[in-house]
């Protein structure tokens, strides 16, 4: 039995950004009485923006922006008692079942009772533990991602302004679920941004540690 606990794991969902919802909505048009209404008119074609289409896959950010590398390998460091604990269950359950598989023969009844109900037991502590550890990382990776996902909104709404990018697609589950068929891998801006943002938010690494003295 092999416990799975994924830290670092990480949904986007703040790249769909478009020049247009930049723009401030229309005036709504002001109420004339009967009498002054001027003939109606046909409306006017809708004015579409000229603009660059791109794509992005944010599921390179965790591993490749700087702020997100920092903060998963400090979460990595807070739990990583609790997943050792875990892991530590996980390991004596196979044990155990390997033991009660193996010497089912040469075992008393009584014995393979008492090691069988021990095994339960260690199986609830197991899905318990693992089932807190679980919910507590998902707690404090939320909590501690929530302020860049905002500064990534930012940064890509200036991002796509300045290059003339009118609409920015996330393809890191686009193309699995059949909303994106085919692009121009030259439209994929993932790199660049990544580039660009860690440039705007550099990460303070830790100092190295002096070399012994003789």
């Amino acid at each position: 039995m092999k416990i799975k606990l994924v830290i670092t794991a990480l949904a986007l969902q703040l790249l769909a950004v478009s020049a247009v919802a930049q723009q401030p909505p229309p005036k709504p048009a002001t109420q004339q009485p009967a009498a002054q209404q001027p003939v109606a008119k046909a409306p006017a074609a809708a004015l579409l923006p000229k603009g660059k289409v791109a794509v992005i896959n944010t599921a390179a950010f965790q591993e490749k922006v700087e702020e997100f590398k920092a903060k998963i390998e400090s979460l990595n460091r807070q739990f990583e008692p609790r997943v050792k604990e875990v892991q530590s269950i996980s390991d004596k359950i196979t044990a155990l079942e390997t033991t009660l598989k193996s010497q089912s023969g040469v075992l008393t009844p009584a014995k393979v009772a008492e090691m069988t109900e021990n095994l339960e037991a260690m199986k609830r502590d197991y899905q318990r533990k693992g089932e807190d550890l679980q919910a507590d990382a998902g707690r404090a990776r939320d909590k501690a991602f929530e302020p860049i996902t905002g500064k990534l909104g930012k940064f890509a709404e200036d991002y796509t302004a300045k290059r003339g990018i009118v609409m920015l697609v996330d393809i890191s589950n686009a193309i699995q679920s059949g909303m994106v068929v085919w692009f121009d891998p030259r439209s994929d801006i993932t790199q660049d941004f990544i580039v660009e943002y860690n440039k705007a938010n550099p990460v303070a690494t830790a100092a190295p540690k002096p070399a012994p003295k003789d």
